[in-house]
């Protein structure tokens, strides 16, 4: 409710159940390793093939057990706000389970970083994918930008920062799927290199890598 500076905030009754409790934080970690998380991605996504919905849970029952003992999610998925690319859809997940962080392009910045390490460091997550896709409109943008001799000047200034990145993954790439794949490998260059994520990777057995979503297919192309 509504209070004038220095007031006492009071809670009425029907937020009190959203109170955080000893649940905002897991009571217990996943028990998947990376290996054992990326081949239940591999299953997921081959279920997801052949389904019409997705089986993931997201009962009422589910929600209650998420609040009371906390998120243990057994990935972390940095993918693209492309509304066709859903990780919790893709591998067929529910609730609780991954740990999504999307924005166009799938770019590494500040945020995004900060954001794998709160997952894999605080909630104990094993795999880290970064998940790219064909028919990206931010790696087109890239690509538009790295082939215009007088920098692109109908590309819009909120994009440009974006576009930017990208190109600078990318280089002179022309051809749009090995474009997605040398972003998508930049995005897993970037979280390498953060010295806490390394950290992790070499004492805590988290591992870092790519994948490729193919948009007329719904398949997803792990990346060696």
């Amino acid at each position: 409710m509504m209070t004038r500076d220095n007031d006492p905030v009071v809670f009425d009754e029907a937020h009190e159940s959203d109170l955080p409790t000893e649940g905002s934080h897991p009571t217990v970690l996943t028990s998947l390793d990376a290996e054992a998380a990326l081949e239940r991605l591999r299953r997921g996504n081959a279920a997801y093939r052949q389904a019409h919905t997705n089986t993931g849970s997201i009962s009422a029952n589910e929600v209650a057990r998420l609040f009371e003992e906390g998120q243990a999610p057994y990935a972390c998925i940095v993918t693209c706000a492309d509304s066709r690319v859903v990780p919790e859809h893709i591998f067929m997940a529910g609730l609780g389970e991954l740990f999504s962080i999307r924005v166009a392009g799938n770019v590494i910045g500040a945020m995004e970083q900060a954001s794998v390490l709160y997952a894999v460091e605080h909630l104990g997550a094993k795999l880290v994918l970064v998940l790219g896709h064909t028919h990206c409109g931010a790696v087109e943008a890239g690509m538009e930008l790295a082939a215009s001799p007088d920098g692109a000047p109908d590309l819009q200034n909120a994009i440009r920062p974006l576009a930017e990145c990208v190109m600078a993954a990318i280089g002179g790439e022309r051809d749009p799927y090995r474009a997605a794949l040398l972003n998508a490998r930049a995005a897993v260059s970037a979280l390498r290199a953060d010295p806490d994520i390394a950290h992790l990777m070499h004492d805590a057995g988290v591992r870092v890598c790519a994948a490729i979503y193919h948009t007329h297919s719904g398949e997803v192309e792990f990346l060696a």
